[in-house]
């Protein structure tokens, strides 16, 4: 059964990877297309900041169910 706390993680990952998706695919070009160079590279380091988030929580979800936790 999934507890709270692995629920969470999971939807925490859900979210996360939508803002990342956004970021990617359209806040950086338009902070291009608007001539925004500095808000451009800004997206681009919150992306990064939330991969290496994302990447934590799936490390934790995988470490999780090979325990059968999950």
């Amino acid at each position: 059964m999934l507890t709270d706390c692995n629920y969470d993680k999971t939807k925490i990952i859900h979210d996360l990877s939508r803002i990342a998706h956004f970021i990617k695919n359209h806040a950086v070009s338009d902070a291009k297309k608007e001539g925004h160079p500095l808000c451009a590279e800004m997206y681009k380091e919150i992306a990064q900041d939330i991969e290496s988030s994302l990447a934590k929580l799936r490390a934790a979800i995988t470490g999780l169910a090979k325990e059968n936790k999950y």
